[in-house]
């Protein structure tokens, strides 16, 4: 890297020694910590490596440890990591814990990569850093968490702790173990402190959004509390991430307490297909009996902390099967008549948009919920997953008297049927933009709202649905156009990544000329810091203004595809960096110098050496 520009990729490009704090037995309150294994007790386990030594702060699934503070006494600005050794499959699939300042207002929920098993022959003959059990009983991670000013600041550690029951009996709280080794500290001169910060005030690299599943984040975390939710925003404080877009619902429930649509907590039931349905609803439920309003909470935490909140709605979460809850009330039991229909006639479970009926009802909730909140933009979720219209009669009627013909008699790929078709879906979208604009102006605001349009990534597979994507910019019907992978209908599959800058082309000249931005959104889930940098350089180069990071916080247990990205695993010290373009480029040109964090081989653990595997 050069002087000029410093790769500020976790503590790198810092001067100074880092030192290690590892005496945890000085954590208050001093009662919270015992010698031995204790339930609502951190247990203090001596450890050794060949540089330091002190007293691990352990805790385990079932241990629901209290909160505990260890007193810094410091000064000035460091970087700030933790060493812990990391939990196995067998102790829980939960690889998180929570930590915070104390002058924050909310934790931040720190992860580790759980060991992948067995070391494989292949594993064995290759580079790539080692992820299997036996070597990571031998080590500690780090992890970087934050540059932050540490003045009169001391460090609060919770237990990551989830009730699935009531009481206070055995497994009715799901905790996450966790064993913290060290505190990480490298402080800043004042020139670098001065870079940081006019690193945080350069707003031109803030050019990455976030996603919030919000029934994720209800069902696999079950928050009760406003500092509950704020966790979900607090990784994006001083990144180069500028939007989050939360969930506000899909067909007609909604999270948030709507006057029109039906909410989560009316899907409640006697018996449930999923534990994370129950979790979902009682986790609404509580939020509401306490009068807390969690997207009126997301969306004030996230302006504090210098985000755009955007509602988004998922424009095909009508219906689902009954293995998956099989939401089948409300408006689409009571609308048979506005299904979607085949080709041969058949009913589909989706709603069609071809019908006004429909139309009105979707355009209403966005009345709503931007005359509710104070929203910086709204997004139609066109990603998960079409149908949207089919052979509806309206089109089919229509088409009949337009050209002569029934489109069921054409082929399905028909180019004259599918511009028909879409035109239904442009229809929406200038009723959508001139209904956001109206209730925007009707609400006072001084500046027009954004509207997202997150669609699938092949411009075929658009055209086939009725996504006329092009149009919709051309027009001025969207702001942000956010494709989201070449794999089929969005579904996890190989092909769930970009793999070619040509992949990306026909979005590229679909906004061409126009005022709207590309935001290609970053496949797969979980990438390394590297791969990352790779990836955004690849897309950005392509012609991608922004990037877009789908399911970004939700999920505690990291080998889940529901896992978020946004909670500071290895990958997410690059991914909060992906705004950087040059830092990128530049690190690039560099030959791509290493970005996986740092391991401490241990010695000993307790009374065990660490050069003996444990007995099988």
């Amino acid at each position: 890297m050069t002087a000029e520009l410093v790769d500020l990729f976790a503590d790198h490009g810092l001067a100074a020694n880092p030192s290690y704090i590892a005496d945890f037995d000085r954590c208050q309150p001093a009662e919270a910590i015992s010698k031995h294994r204790e339930p609502w007790h951190w247990t203090m386990m001596p450890f050794s490596t060949d540089d330091f030594s002190g007293v691990m702060l352990a805790a385990g699934p079932e241990s629901v440890a209290p909160q505990i503070t260890y007193p810094l006494d410091l000064q000035g600005w460091h970087a700030i990591s933790f060493g812990i050794h990391p939990t196995s499959h067998t102790e829980s699939d939960i690889a998180q814990f929570l930590v915070k300042l104390t002058t924050d207002k909310a934790f931040s929920i720190l992860t580790w990569q759980l060991p992948s098993g067995h070391l494989s022959l292949g594993q064995q003959r290759s580079d790539a850093p080692r992820t299997d059990g036996h070597y990571k009983r031998t080590i500690l991670e780090e992890i970087y968490w934050k540059t932050a000013d540490l003045t009169d600041q001391q460090i609060v550690f919770r237990q990551l702790a989830i009730r699935i029951g009531p009481g206070d009996r055995l497994g009715a709280i799901r905790c996450g173990p966790i064993r913290i080794a060290c505190i990480k500290l490298v402080p800043l001169s004042d020139r670098e402190v001065e870079r940081l910060q006019a690193d945080r005030d350069d707003v031109d690299n803030r050019r990455v959004y976030a996603f919030n599943d919000i029934g994720g984040m209800l069902q696999d975390y079950r928050p009760t509390t406003a500092e509950e939710i704020c966790r979900h925003i607090e990784p994006y404080r001083d990144s180069d991430f500028s939007r989050i877009y939360w969930e506000m619902g899909g067909g007609d429930v909604m999270s948030y307490p709507t006057d029109i649509a039906h909410t989560m907590g009316d899907l409640a039931a006697p018996d449930y297909p999923r534990t994370y349905d129950r979790l979902n609803i009682e986790s609404w439920n509580s939020l509401r009996e306490q009068g807390i309003d969690q997207y009126q909470v997301a969306l004030e935490y996230a302006h504090e902390i210098g985000l755009e909140f955007h509602a988004c709605y998922r424009a095909g979460a009508w219906t689902y099967p009954t293995v998956m809850f099989g939401r089948r009330h409300g408006f689409y039991r009571a609308h048979a008549e506005l299904q979607c229909v085949s080709k041969d006639g058949e009913s589909i479970p989706r709603i069609s948009y071809a019908h006004r009926e429909t139309q009105d009802f979707v355009l209403s909730l966005f009345r709503e919920v931007v005359t509710k909140y104070d929203v910086d933009g709204v997004c139609m979720m066109y990603n998960r997953r079409p149908p949207y219209l089919c052979y509806e009669a309206p089109l089919v009627e229509g088409f009949r008297e337009a050209h002569g013909e029934d489109p069921r008699e054409l082929a399905d790929d028909d180019p004259r049927w599918l511009q028909f078709r879409a035109a239904a879906l442009t229809d929406f979208m200038r009723r959508l933009r001139a209904e956001v604009d109206a209730a925007a102006s009707n609400a006072g605001r001084d500046k027009r709202l954004n509207i997202t349009a997150f669609v699938l990534g092949r411009e075929a597979d658009n055209f086939l649905y009725g996504m006329d994507v092009a149009t919709w910019a051309e027009e001025g019907l969207i702001d942000t156009l956010v494709p989201y992978s070449p794999a089929p209908l969005a579904m996890p599959t190989a092909s769930d990544t970009w793999s070619d800058p040509s992949e990306i082309e026909p979005f590229v000249a679909a906004v061409r000329d126009t005022p709207c931005r590309l935001a290609v959104n970053l496949m797969p889930y979980h990438m390394s810091p590297a791969q990352y940098r790779r990836m955004a350089a690849m897309l950005y180069q392509a012609g991608s203004e922004d990037l877009f990071c789908w399911s970004s916080g939700s999920g505690p247990n990291i080998h889940s595809p529901r896992v978020g990205r946004a909670n500071y695993w290895p990958s997410w010290t690059a991914l909060r960096r992906l705004g950087h373009y040059d830092e990128i480029r530049s690190w690039i040109d560099a030959g791509e110098p290493n970005l996986e964090p740092p391991v401490i081989p241990l010695r000993t653990l307790d009374d065990w050496n660490m050069d003996y595997v444990a007995p099988g």
